[in-house]
């Protein structure tokens, strides 16, 4: 079965929304975007709604630490950015448990600032428990948002018009959730064309974080997330940043799980370098990949061969 809302619910659903006004949240709006970047419009769709998730876990501010491809692009180039559809953190929560009781505290939050609500029985803006896997010390969560181009997904026997962005949260990492931590704020490329009524200000990953988790992400040789894991090192690598402190944190991360870091580093190299001669697959990634990124694709034997060899001259 198939739920449809009545313009009353939908403008009451929209107005759970507060970093963005009603006329920024268009498919007009998200159009324009794509024109002028070169990511379809239902991604760029996405990117709006991150952020204001991202606002709605304010308040965890000090437990929780952005990280991921997401964060990546909160530092880089507008043109360079890519579109990335989940929301990754570390936190200084050991404790499984008490972080998912700070989660629902956040989620009583929200319901009694009218942020959460429910229609039709849907559940909207709550942070909604998906699973809890041991072995990576990670808490899934789903953050239902709506949807302005007719998405559907299936939410208890019906399809509902909804978009919902995963959330995870590491705890796992709890005894280094960063090397170091900067409080800024977010910078996706959308918030230079359609402000915000307010700077989403959050504790991000360093660039030095960010380095040394992608070459722990290259370090395995398969998937093709990867394509995007090796673009982001592409560009990272390429900014300002202290080579020390990368180092730093991968000689904990190889002591704590028992390996050298300079294997750690040969690992993700040549990997690196073998997805070099898969130019034409990343083509495809192309599309999610603003208009200035486009151009690095085509070339990207020669960036995967220079960022192989940047890689390698961290240890040196």
């Amino acid at each position: 079965m198939r739920l449809t809302f009545s313009v009353e619910e939908k403008t009451k659903l929209l107005s759970t929304i507060r970093i963005w006004n009603r006329n920024q949240l268009t498919q007009e709006m998200f159009r324009k975007l794509q024109v002028k970047y070169g990511i379809p419009a239902y991604l760029i769709e996405t990117m709006f709604w991150h952020m204001e998730i991202l606002r709605r876990l304010k308040s965890l501010g000090e437990f929780l630490v952005f990280k991921g491809g997401t964060c990546v692009q909160s530092y880089i180039d507008p043109a360079l950015q890519r579109a990335s559809n989940d929301l990754d953190f570390n936190t200084t929560i050991q404790n499984p448990n008490a972080l998912m009781q700070k989660i629902e505290d956040l989620n009583s939050e929200l319901k009694t600032q009218g942020i959460a609500i429910e229609i039709q029985g849907i559940p909207y803006g709550i942070f909604e428990f998906e699973s809890s896997d041991k072995a990576s010390g990670t808490l899934n969560y789903r953050h239902r948002m709506p949807s302005r181009f007719g998405e559907y997904e299936h939410v208890a026997g019906s399809d509902v018009q909804a978009k919902s962005i995963k959330v995870q949260i590491n705890y796992k990492h709890a005894w280094l959730p960063a090397i170091k931590k900067v409080v800024k704020p977010v910078e996706f490329f959308i918030a230079g064309e359609a402000v915000p009524r307010e700077a989403v200000v959050f504790p991000h990953e360093s660039i030095e974080d960010l380095i040394a988790d992608k070459i722990m992400a290259t370090e395995e040789h398969t998937g093709r997330e990867r394509f995007k894991d090796i673009y982001d090192l592409i560009i990272l690598l390429d900014l300002n940043f202290d080579k020390d402190l990368v180092t730093k944190k991968l000689d904990h991360i190889a002591k704590k799980i028992g390996r050298d870091a300079k294997e750690l580093l040969m690992s993700s190299a040549n990997t690196v370098m073998a997805f070099g001669d898969r130019a034409s697959e990343a083509q495809g990634f192309a599309s999610m990949v603003c208009r200035g990124g486009k151009v690095l694709i085509k070339d990207w034997e020669i960036g995967c061969e220079k960022t192989a060899k940047k890689i390698m001259q961290l240890q040196l």
